[in-house]
């Protein structure tokens, strides 16, 4: 069963991803694909103002959830409330030469940093965060429930390209928590509840070049998918479609 949690208008690219994977010779192991982002249309294209940076990390971010690893069935004893507590609320954003350029821009405009101010947290950004001969992927989650349910050290998290090859993160820098406070409607009680959002995210850093040589981010390589999986269990697989589709650019 397929489940789109976002980009419910890509349904075609979804719909052409599998038809390239089950009958274009190449590997048979993808399954259960969540989402699907078509960041082709962004190959070596210019960042050239914010619009276009916003678009494109959107286009290059993907959505999905995933259990809580921290709650069980314990958690029915809780009280009711909608803190989404059983689940985490996810979203990937793949970090290339591209997306990193467009990242910086958003950051500059979403804090209203003056020419001078952009310039140092440009430089202090490709100092601490792009290395080279790798790429990012940036996982922000969402939870109702503890800051210690959101450790990327509760999953086995990879991506696989398409040979069904499975690389894992040479790297992973995790940031602090951050808590949103506000309320919302509960049926169930017929008033405003408070609820706490809990807010992390971690950065996964790949080699860009295989052992074999292979460039994961070229045109050579169709697609990347992002796994998470915890005791032998897949939770999530989504995908960022690389290769434009034939008669496109």
């Amino acid at each position: 069963m397929i489940r789109i949690i976002k980009k419910r208008t890509h349904l075609i690219a979804l719909a052409t991803l599998f038809t390239q994977i089950t009958c274009g010779g190449g590997s048979m192991t993808i399954r259960d694909i969540e989402a699907v982002a078509d960041i082709s249309k962004f190959k070596d294209k210019a960042i050239e103002n914010i619009e276009i940076a916003e678009k494109a990390i959107s286009e290059y971010s993907v959505e999905f959830e995933i259990p809580n690893p921290l709650t069980g069935p314990a958690s029915v004893y809780r009280r009711i409330d909608p803190n989404h507590e059983d689940t985490i609320i996810c979203s990937a954003t793949l970090l290339d030469d591209v997306s990193s350029e467009a990242d910086i821009i958003c950051k500059c405009s979403r804090d209203s940093l003056s020419v001078e101010e952009c310039e140092s947290f440009t430089k202090k950004y490709r100092d601490e965060k792009i290395r080279d001969g790798m790429f990012r992927i940036r996982v922000s989650m969402e939870s109702g429930f503890s800051p210690k349910s959101m450790d990327p050290k509760h999953w086995v998290i990879y991506i696989e390209n398409s040979k069904g090859t499975v690389i894992e993160p040479d790297d992973i820098v995790t940031s602090p928590v951050t808590t949103l406070e506000d309320s919302v409607y509960s049926a169930y009680h017929r008033i405003n509840l408070p609820r706490k959002l809990l807010k992390s995210s971690f950065e996964l850093y790949f080699k860009r070049t295989t052992f074999f040589g292979e460039d994961l981010l070229s045109t050579d390589n169709s697609y990347l998918v992002l796994v998470f999986n915890r005791k032998k269990k897949t939770l999530s697989r989504v995908a960022w479609k690389i290769l434009p589709e034939p008669g496109k650019k």
